[in-house]
This record gives structure tokens, sequence and C-alpha cells, in this order.
């Protein structure tokens, strides 16, 4: 019996993709790096400032070719679709729609023809609270093809709150944005990147699929789609080599990881511990932790199969971000993580 061996080759390599561990398939997920900004030029505030030279460095960079500019909103699609990150996608977010974002940041995004996506908690517009947007700069915003998202009414710590606490807060600005602009946005970020799974079960209640946190790192398709990290960028981490680096980052992926919850309520037994789903980068991986609000580089205990903290480290209550990043191949991969202490 005679078998063409274009179509025998053409049937082992199907064979061998659908039989290859995803470690092999992981590591070639370029995935995207969402940014995240509050306000801009708006000096008085540095740890949430961007200066309006590092934004303008930001978008000239983000205009050249090799980057690939997303909407907020297409990067769930693209997840949801399976569809392929090309390398250097990127995403813009703005939290808290300050004015200063209106009169400093946005022209620069529209002018650039650059997308961004403003997430606002409604009870700070309703408040007329000094320093945030009108309803009127929300509509001409829309109106000039700016993308909104929700944040909460008051902006509270949503793990903190009863669940009925948080979904009436929800409900509350979903109302406000209805009345005032006659629609409901889908996207969602969680005020200061706090979550847990508690609170996502209520936004699963509330139809909301999808939700931005603000721990660092990119996104990849295997990324929980209600706990996505983002970049902040702000005047001691917005320098343009910054932006390039976490642009170019790839997504170091992950499963299997301890705590379960991001809301820990007994940090005196809190063990952290992930496998990588690709072992070979276990060699070059290094952590970074803010256990007690410094940065420290944290000992790992590596087997065959898991990654664990080689110690209990003492945690402060408040929120504690975890940086895993290896460098392999030219590539730098990480990935990050935030936990609320109680």
């Amino acid at each position: 019996m005679m078998i063409n061996k274009p179509y025998f080759l053409y049937i082992i390599f199907i064979i061998i993709l659908f039989i290859l561990p995803n470690k092999l398939l992981a590591s070639s997920d370029h995935g995207v790096s969402v940014f995240m900004y509050h306000r801009i030029g708006d000096q008085k505030y540095p740890s949430t400032n961007a200066t309006i030279e590092q934004l303008k460095s930001h978008i000239f960079e983000a205009r050249k070719d090799q980057y690939n500019v997303l909407k907020a909103s297409e990067v769930i699609q693209f997840i949801k679709e399976g569809k392929k990150f090309e390398r250097n996608s990127i995403a813009f977010t703005v939290d808290d729609a300050y004015e200063s974002f209106f009169l400093n940041g946005w022209p620069l995004f529209r002018d650039n023809n650059i997308p961004v996506t403003l997430f606002i908690s409604s009870d700070m517009i309703d408040f007329s609270i000094p320093g945030y947007m009108s309803w009127e700069q929300i509509r001409q915003y829309i109106k000039e093809g700016g993308v909104i998202g929700q944040h909460t009414a008051s902006h509270m710590s949503l793990p903190l709150n009863a669940s009925q606490n948080v979904k009436s807060d929800i409900l509350r600005s979903q109302k406000r944005f209805k009345n005032e602009l006659g629609f409901i946005p889908d996207l969602f970020a969680y005020p200061y990147g706090e979550a847990s799974n508690e609170v996502i079960d209520v936004l699963k209640e509330l139809n909301i699929k999808s939700a931005f946190g603000q721990h660092s790192g990119p996104i990849s398709h295997d990324t929980n789609v209600h706990y996505m990290p983002r970049f902040s960028i702000n005047e001691n981490f917005g320098d343009i080599d910054r932006f390039i680096f976490a642009a170019a980052a790839k997504p170091l992926i992950i499963k299997n990881l301890l705590p379960l919850d991001m809301l820990v309520k007994n940090p005196n037994s809190l063990k952290v511990k992930f496998e990588l789903i690709d072992k070979k980068f276990s060699k070059n991986l290094q952590c970074f932790a803010n256990p007690s609000n410094e940065w420290i580089s944290i000992s790992l205990i590596k087997d065959n199969k898991n990654i664990s903290f080689e110690e209990i480290y003492e945690f402060k209550k408040g929120r504690v971000r975890l940086n895993c990043t290896l460098k392999y191949n030219k590539n730098w991969y990480w990935f990050g993580y935030q936990l609320l202490i109680m």
C-alpha cells in the first residue's frame, strides 16, 4: 500500500500538536501587557501620577511598527476566542477619572489614535469631588472616542466588605451609568486591585465577565479573566526603559497556585506555592515580594514539580505583591500576583 508522504507528515504533525504538553505551547504565548495610569501631569501626587513627558514617550513608543496596540475589550476577546497575541501586544487603561487625565492625558491618546479605557467610580463624579471629571466631561470623552469601564460607586475595598454591600455598591454605580450615559460598561477594574474569590462570585452573579487588578505582569490565555494583571505607571515607575521592558515581557504561566484566595485571613500560616507549566524555567526563576512593605528577594524551594517559598514570612496587614521573573533565550518572563492580608 502506497502512503502519500506529505499527507502522512501532515497527520503526524496534527497528532504531535494535540499531544504536546501544555508547557511547550505555553512558552510561545506572547501575551499582552496592559498599562495602568491614574493622574497625568499632577505632580502633587507622585505615587499615582505620570508626568506629561512620560506619557508622551510611551505613546511615541507605542506608535512604532513593532507594537500591536489593543483595546482593553480586545484583550478579553482574544482570550475568549483563543486568538494569538502578537509580539509586543499592549493596551492602555486609566483608573479613577481624575480631571488631570481628561485635560493632560486624553488629548495625547486621542490625537495619536491610541485607544484607552477609563475606569470610573460614580460617587466621585456625583459628589463633584475636586480633581475628578464631571459627567459632562465623561460624555465628551466618550463622544471623542474614549471607552469607559466600571470601578464601583464608592471605590471601597471590596474584599473587606460583605458580599451584599459589594453587590449594592456595584449596582448603584451601574444605575448611575445607565441614567447619565444610557448604558452600563462591560469592563471592570477593582479599586486598589483588591479582589477575593467571594468578590469574584459577586461579579459573576452580576454578569461582569472580566476584571482587572493592579498587580504587574503580562496577561496570557491562561490568566484568570476575573483577575487580570496590569503594569502600574507612576513617576517612579514610568521611565521609557521600564515601559519598553514591560511591553516586551512574556507571561510566565503557572498552575495550582496557593493560597487559593487573594484574601488571606490567617497570614501566620500563609504558604506560597505554585507549579510551572514549563519546567525548564525553574533554574533561572527568581521571586520578589514585599511582605513588610519593603521589597525582598524570596528564597525558593524548587523540586521537579513545585516552586514554594522556603520560609513563612511575617506579612503585615494590607496589600502584598509577588513578582516572579526569569530570562530565557533573550526573553523575559513575568508572573505577578497581589494578596490582601487581613
